[in-house]
């Protein structure tokens, strides 16, 4: 993952996952809060990673060894 897929994921885990029909017969709406502890812990590791990979691109641009980490 790069540092803006890392991004864009740890939002989507904040914003809420789709509910289940469980949920749904009890009233509860699609992206509700608050998130589970599960998804604003994988939330925050994505958030971490995306910081990451902007530190090293922005202080090693010429770094290849960065670039392969970051991008797998």
């Amino acid at each position: 993952m790069t540092g803006p897929e890392h991004y864009r994921e740890g939002e989507r885990l904040l914003a809420g996952q789709p509910i289940s029909t469980d949920e749904q017969e009890r009233g509860i709406e699609p992206g509700t809060w608050p998130p589970t502890q599960m998804e604003l812990l994988a939330a925050q590791n994505h958030f971490l990673a995306a910081i990451a990979a902007c530190l090293a691109i922005s202080q090693h641009p010429e770094s290849v060894s960065w670039e392969e980490a970051i991008n797998g």
